[in-house]
Order: C-alpha cells, then structure tokens, then sequence
C-alpha cells in the first residue's frame, strides 16, 4: 500500500532505505529535512557513531563547505507519550564534553568524531555548533532545558579550550514530533509563513504578467532583520537553500553584506542585489507608503536576510538607515511559483550544484544515464518532495557522485572535505566533470564508494563481541573520519596491479557491459575484501581528515607496495575483476 505522505512520520514510515540503519533512521530523516542533504546514506556511512560503549551520542556531523557541526542524539517511541525522556537529551552534556576536552579520554565510538571535531574548531574551519535531540514524541519545556545546558557546556569548554576558536552560533534543537512536521511541510510547500506582514515602503510600482504580479520597493533593512528574528529560516521554505553564515573571509558575500550594513548603512541599496519573496497576496497603501503581504517565503536573498538577521542586537541600530530592495511577487498558478522559485535560484552560485544543472556536460551525462539499468541520476538538479516520501532506489545522488569522481581521481581531501568545490571552482570542476567523463565511468567510481560503505556497514552490523582481531582493527579503521573516501582513493590508485596492465587514462575505465550500480558493486567486492587487509597503511594519512597531502601520498604508496606484493597469492581475484572491466570512451553495449 502507497505510503500516506501527509505527515513527517508518515513518510518517514515509507522510507525503506533507512531500514538498515535501524533507530538511527528518525535522525537521517531529520538531517536530510534540516539540513536539505540529498544523500543521507553517504552521510550516515561517516557520521553515525557506532559501538556498544556508553558514547552518549548518536551522530556527529561536520560539514566545513558549510561551517556547521550538528552533534545528535535520537531516540523512536513505539508507544505514545507525552515527551521524550529528557535524560537523554542530557547524556549529550557528557558527550560535548568528552568531545571538546582535548584532554578527555574519550569511548572509541566517539574518538574519531571528537578528533574531527576539535581539529575542525582548531583550524578555525567552525562558526555554528548544533545540538539536537530527534524523537518521535511533542516537544516539551524539560528536554529545551537539558540543551540549554548543554549549550552552556559547550560554549564553557571552547572559552577553556578554544578561546580564539570563530565558532559564532551555539544552538539546542530539540526536533521532535512538531519540527519534523515543519520541516517536512516546507520541504511540500512554498510558502510556510502564513502571517500578515507590514513594511513601510518608500514608494515603488507594479508588474504583472499572464499568471503573476509583483510589486516592486525599498524597505528598511530593519524590518527584514525583525522579520528573520520572528520567523528564522521557516522564512525561506520556497528557496532551494536557507541562509548559509557569514565566514570571515573577504571573498564571502555573506560577511560582506553584514559589513556594509554595519558600516556603510546609507549604501546598502546600491550595493545589494535585493530580495524576492513570494507572497500570497500584497496590498498598497493608497499612500503608497506601506505594503501589507500575506504570506511569505524568500526565494532570492535568504543570505541578505540571514545576514542582516544576524547583526548582534548592540550593531544593529545602523540597520535604520539601510534600505533593501524588494520585489514582492503573487501567483495561484502552481506551476508559475515553481518556475519562479526554479528560476530565481538558478541565477545563484550559492548551493553548490544548483548552477551547473544546465551545463553541456550534465545535460549529456543525464541523457547517457537513460540508457544505464536501474540508475537515475538528475545532473545536479534538486530532487522533489517524493525523495522525502520514497527515495528513488536506483538515484545516483549528484554530490555523492562527485565525491566519488574526486576520490577515484586522487584527492580524497576534496571528496570529504571540500565538496562544494567541485561545483563552484571551474578548475575543479572541469577535473571531473568535462567532455572525456562517461556515464559508464560514473558508474565504476559510484560503485566502488557504495562498495566501500557496504564493507563498513557489514562491520558495523557484527556485534562487538563477536568481532575477530582483524574485524576490530577493520572497524577501528572506518571510524577515522575520510577513511571511505581514502579507500576509494587508494583502490584506484593501485588499479594498474589489479588491471594487470597500463592504464592510459583512469577516466576511461568502466566495465564491459552496461551495468547497474548493483552489478558494479557486486564486481569491484572482492578488491574492497584485498584492500581493506591493508587499511592500517592508510590510517596515518587521516591524522588530520585528509588534510595532509605528504601524509596522503605516502600513504598511497605504502598500500600500493603490499598490493602489488600481494599479486601472485591474489592472482585469481584480479584477473576475475579484470575480466569485467574495459578501457574505452565508446558508447556502453
């Protein structure tokens, strides 16, 4: 029977993907909702912690593209209750503790997350610490109380321990039963802010075509401000991206557009580029100076608005004198506003792929991908709602392809670290995404990383007391931060062993026949089995998550040295593999 899609828990009920990662799965499905993440899986593969030890702690998510960290905790009631148990939403003040104490001895479950963690703090790659407690249940006034604790605990251990650290926002979440409801609401709907808002215009005039209306004019950059502190990032439901922060990096428009508005208020107008926000309805003053809106959502300018939204209340005085152009936009046709949030969006480069969806090169690779078995991959284009509902099973997400492109192709510390650099950097992107790239090699990259994950998923599913040595050291292994996409990296790198032969140009492998992801993972499992015996070689290049490169390097080639030492006695594994793999740019038979 059809999943009923009309509430988050609902269609969190429908999500068979999430099967296999058991109670974790309410917090997957509310980091793919909060945090508009495509592929949970390739997420969950790093940042669930695992281990029977008493770790305190569900997940560890850092993200530096992003500058954010969430540390969670998740509990799923099969029985109705009135709130969750807030102790666990306390047990979350002794794992930041453990985590942000450099000193502290911490449970091997969490050791990898808090050395990531702090050396993220370290290096100043941090400005936003989340913590949250995903549940099933309502939310109540006693759980909000353990996180602010725990707030407080962590704001304590970076004064101690990191006292120049940038981290700039410290926030306790508590994503129960209502916000999953919100948040899945916004990601069906484009408009979640139903209220009545007044500005005061400075004049303006009106548009309007066949199945819309706009009228367009200045507001005070105060009264945005006020608008973002009532309704945060519910105000941007219509927008493929909410508000990203403000690094302190002169090349961030986001810091930029907070600095004008400090420092050179009564220019803000002409230097910004404005906001969209799509409305419901507007109504004009006959005066002309003043605009009511019902109903709104920002389309265009969520970093204007998170930007101004987020000057400290003591700077915020100047905001008086800085003005921000508005078009306030009206339409009951529903697939006019899809094309006006579509098109609005596609005219900026800050989420990552959102811009390259019409390149020459995802154009092809979309059209090569309808000839490949039980794949769909969209080209860097955004999925629906349906992916929220039902994930299609054979998606190709198109960050998670990326990172696979990156690692296969020798750089692991972009595949993990530095994704987003893919998209936006030309020169990065063109490494990966240009005229020699074929759906077919996608495909033996991808399936080589889900390779990789099922290896770890299948270590983590055997219970701790049951593990052999190797088992253990295996495990130890997947729990430092970056360790899949290094193996895929290091795979890669010993192809010419495995191949048997010379390879021209690693961007022409692919196998033989046109293959699903599946049957590709199914070909490349016996080489994950060989070069995960050699995983302790790798471990020092994780020090520091990739960051290294000399550390890196070194790494690859002591693999490298014991796989092909190891050729002869896996001599049958590799010609097997061999067998099923080709060295060509001609079309998939």
């Amino acid at each position: 029977m059809a999943v009923d899609p009309s509430s988050a828990l609902q269609a969190l009920d429908g999500r068979r993907d999430l099967d296999v990662f058991g109670s974790a799965g309410i917090l997957l499905f509310a980091l793919q909702l909060g945090l508009n993440i495509e592929d949970v899986e390739t997420i969950a593969d790093t940042a669930l912690t695992d281990g029977s030890d008493d770790k305190k702690c569900d997940l560890v998510y850092v993200d530096r593209d992003l500058e954010r960290v969430v540390i969670a905790q998740g509990y799923f009631s099969t029985r109705d209750r009135e709130a969750a148990p807030a102790g666990k939403a306390g047990d979350l003040n002794t794992a930041v503790s453990w985590m942000l104490d450099p000193h502290a001895s911490v449970p091997d479950g969490l050791a990898a997350a808090a050395a990531e963690l702090r050396s993220s703090v370290e290096d100043d790659a941090i400005t936003q610490i989340e913590v949250w407690y995903c549940h099933n249940l309502p939310e109540s006034s006693n759980v909000q109380s353990e996180l602010d604790q725990v707030c407080r605990t962590v704001r304590a251990q970076l004064s101690l321990h990191y006292a120049d650290s940038r981290v700039e926002s410290i926030r306790g979440l508590e994503v129960g039963r209502c916000r999953l409801e919100e948040w899945y609401r916004a990601s069906r709907v484009a408009i979640l802010v139903p209220d009545s808002c007044k500005f005061a215009a400075a004049g303006g005039f009106e548009v309007s075509g066949d199945t819309w209306s706009a009228y367009c004019t200045s507001i005070a950059a105060a009264d945005l401000r006020a608008l973002y502190e009532r309704h945060g990032t519910s105000l941007f439901s219509a927008n493929v991206r909410d508000y990203l922060g403000s690094r302190r990096s002169d090349r961030n428009i986001n810091n930029n557009i907070k600095q004008t508005a400090e420092t050179t208020p009564t220019r803000f107008w002409a230097y910004n580029n404005g906001v969209t926000a799509l409305v419901n309805d507007y109504a004009i003053a006959e005066s002309g100076d003043e605009v009511t809106v019902q109903g709104i959502s920002i389309v265009n300018g969520a970093q204007t608005t998170g930007a101004v939204g987020s000057i400290d209340s003591t700077r915020a005085s100047a905001l008086d004198q800085a003005r921000v152009l508005v078009r306030f936009v009206k339409s009951s046709d529903p697939g006019t506003v899809r094309d006006i949030v579509r098109f609005n969006n596609s005219q900026n480069k800050v989420e990552a792929p959102d811009f390259r969806s019409n390149d020459s090169v995802q154009q092809r690779l979309r059209q090569e991908f309808s000839d490949v078995p039980d794949a769909e991959y969209r080209g860097a284009r955004r999925g629906g709602e349906r992916d929220i509902i039902e994930r299609p099973a054979g998606l190709l997400p198109s960050d998670t392809v990326a990172q696979a492109l990156a690692a296969f192709h020798q750089d692991p510390n972009v595949a993990y670290n530095e994704k987003s650099k893919i998209w936006t950097v030309d020169g990065t992107y063109a490494r990966y995404f240009n005229e020699t790239t074929t759906a077919a090699h996608i495909v033996f990259a991808f399936s080589l990383l889900r390779a990789v994950e099922e290896a770890k998923r299948a270590l983590v599913e055997i219970p701790d007391d049951s593990r052999t040595e190797e088992q253990r050291n295996r495990i130890g292994f997947f729990r430092l931060r970056g360790s899949i996409f290094l193996t895929v990296t290091a795979v890669s790198h010993c192809m010419e062993s495995f191949l048997g032969r010379v390879i021209a140009d690693p961007v022409d492998l692919r196998f033989k026949k046109n293959v699903s992801v599946k049957t590709g993972m199914g070909h490349w499992r016996p080489i994950v089995g060989v070069a995960l015996a050699f995983s302790s070689q790798l471990e020092g290049a994780l020090e520091r998550n990739l960051q290294n490169r000399e550390r890196v390097t070194e790494a690859l080639r002591a693999f490298k040295s014991l796989v092909e030492a190891t050729r002869q006695v896996n001599g049958e594994v590799f010609r097997s593999f061999a067998s099923t793999v080709a060295e060509q740019r001609s079309k998939q038979t």
